[in-house]
């Protein structure tokens, strides 16, 4: 083979499909986690705006990974099949100040909740170090959150709704599951997908120091 038929053959493969969508591919930047140190192995991601969405998704897939805002820092979170994203899926579904709770859909972060709360004069009783780490990824992985005493973030969790393997909506509390409830909150995403969280809340810190002020204005003894 002469130089130039061999230029002509090597073109002619560089210029194939299979090779174009190969070489795009490779050129591509890799999915990796937060802090860079860790890249996945697949950067197939599936996004979902709707719990009719994670339904569908579920069951058309043989295996798959809830990916949350990668703030993982080993490759526990890692898949060689596809991820599913609930980012979207960012918006408070409900808040009670009686029973002291709000219902979240488990793409919030822990940036877009409390703000909220503070505006509703309620509060966490404990946070995740970032405020982009979501709240559903921060529950289910037991993270620690800050102080020995406060308890991690997933002991303010008190309802879960979870799309399990076949595409069943299955809904825990604390008060109703009790066993059941406590082995689900940490679940790791080996139970299915979480869709909504319902968490325990308190008053701010501005509004305990709100009443402090008025029962020492009026003598009042007490705890608040």
């Amino acid at each position: 083979m002469n130089k130039r038929t061999f230029i002509k053959l090597f073109a002619a493969t560089l210029a194939s499909p299979a090779i174009m969508r190969l070489l795009a591919w490779a050129g591509q930047k890799r999915l990796r986690n937060w802090a860079g140190n860790i890249e996945y192995s697949t950067d197939r991601v599936q996004t979902s705006t709707s719990i009719e969405q994670v339904q569908a998704y579920v069951k058309a897939q043989n295996k798959l990974k809830v990916l949350g805002t990668r703030h993982c820092f080993n490759n526990i979170a890692d898949s060689k099949d596809v991820f599913l994203s609930l980012k979207p899926m960012d918006n408070v579904i409900a808040i009670d100040p009686a029973k002291r709770s709000v219902t979240v859909a488990a793409g919030i972060t822990y940036g877009q909740l409390c703000p909220y709360l503070d505006a509703k004069g309620f509060a966490l009783h404990n946070l995740a170090s970032l405020p982009h780490i979501s709240v559903a990824g921060a529950c289910t992985t037991a993270t620690h959150g800050s102080g020995q005493k406060n308890g991690n973030l997933s002991t303010a969790v008190s309802g879960l709704e979870i799309v399990t393997a076949d595409g069943r909506v299955v809904n825990l509390s604390r008060e109703r599951d009790g066993e059941t409830f406590n082995g689900a909150v940490v679940g790791l995403g080996a139970l299915g997908v979480i869709t909504k969280v319902t968490l325990d809340i308190q008053p701010s810190f501005m509004m305990r120091q709100f009443c402090l002020r008025r029962l020492v204005a009026q003598r009042v003894e007490g705890p608040l």
